[in-house]
């Protein structure tokens, strides 16, 4: 967009957001411009990274990660500068809700930082720490509160690469917290009561997030995830990765035995879904609360063919796989075609983080 054009987009009222999710598979770009009349989709791109780029969250190869981010930006919107960053929840991010009891006389801010630093690990002194409100009772003072410490080595080193990329991160927002945005966009109210487990399943690992009337809750992490059903592949059909990987697509499946297929991928379903089964044991006995009514999934994962249909038997819920994209508007000009709902799941933590006006 040009200078003048951007000019008048904010007398207009309307701001763009981008959100960069950079995973260990792949980084993510999304570009959404905020009208009166809601989002607009315009940009979106994926880029692949070079194999063991980041290893569990670390980035191990700073020159490829930036030369991944360089070649996102220049093929999905050369114009993009400021943008938002997520940090998974499962790598150098702590989370905790706490009750408490607003002081009369007191800043909300200062009892909950005080609250905070009588907490481990929050006492620590390198973290960045925030907070959200979650609810607040006015007539008892009772309050809800989310807070996040991010650790200061691992934020920076993210912080670090995107700026010599050419990008400056001016909000940092966590991965589940942006699955619960886009999620709840997608779908608007939701029922004071309905439990839904949002699932993305990486490459590396598989995060679990609770929501309970579209409210944050807590996040739980499984070890298995996409790479474990690449791996099994690999040694049920003597197969190099490339091929492992071009199989879970889709790519030439018809030259494999359908139902030794079927119950290679069902085995490593099994074994998602036995982390899946302590992650909801968890949170039902730490919340007292009744089933899950429904999980939804993203990420590469959620795109394995037979994985959402087995999830859905095995945990007997319903089961969808997220659209991010589904009820937002795109740029005719710049998206001539519908995007694959494929393409979109991955896309789900960029789109939670662009929905977000700064």
């Amino acid at each position: 967009m040009s200078a003048l054009a951007n000019f008048v987009s904010r007398m207009r009222g309307e701001t763009t957001t981008v959100g960069l999710d950079i995973g260990n598979h792949s980084a993510k770009l999304v570009k959404m411009q905020h009208r009166r009349s809601g989002p607009i989709l315009q940009a979106a791109g994926i880029q692949e990274l070079k194999p063991e780029t980041i290893v569990g969250g670390e980035i191990k190869n700073r020159d490829a990660l930036i030369e991944a981010l360089t070649s996102l930006v220049h093929r999905t919107d050369d114009t993009v500068k400021d943008v938002i960053l997520s940090l998974s929840w499962s790598f150098g991010v702590l989370g905790d809700r706490i009750h408490l009891k607003s002081a009369k006389g007191t800043a909300d801010e200062e009892t909950i930082l005080f609250e905070a630093g009588q907490r481990p690990p929050f006492d620590v002194e390198n973290i960045t720490l925030d907070y959200k409100i979650l609810r607040r009772n006015v007539e008892t003072s009772d309050i809800e509160v989310l807070l996040v410490a991010a650790k200061n080595q691992v934020m920076q080193s993210y912080i670090d690469v995107v700026l010599e990329a050419g990008l400056r991160p001016i909000v940092i927002d966590v991965d589940a917290f942006a699955f619960a945005n886009a999620y709840n966009f997608s779908v608007g109210n939701s029922e004071p009561d309905e439990v839904v487990a949002l699932i993305n399943i990486g490459d590396n690992l598989t995060n679990i997030t609770f929501l309970k009337g579209g409210i944050y809750q807590s996040t739980r992490d499984v070890s298995t995830a996409g790479d474990y059903f690449v791996k099994y592949l690999m040694r049920q059909f003597k197969l190099p990765r490339d091929q492992a990987v071009g199989l879970l697509k889709g790519k030439d499946a018809d030259k494999f035995d359908a139902s030794q297929l079927a119950r290679a991928i069902e085995f490593s379903c099994e074994e998602l879904s036995l982390g899946i089964d302590l992650a909801f044991q968890y949170y039902q006995s730490s919340e007292k609360t009744a089933r899950i009514q429904k999980i939804v999934l993203c990420g590469g994962g959620a795109c394995i063919p037979g994985v959402p249909e087995y999830l859905g038997r095995r945990h007997e819920s319903q089961v969808v796989v997220l659209n991010p994209l589904s009820t937002i508007q795109k740029d005719p000009e710049k998206f001539p075609d519908p995007i694959p709902d494929t393409v979109s799941t991955l896309l789900t933590v960029a789109v939670g983080m662009a929905l977000r006006k700064i």
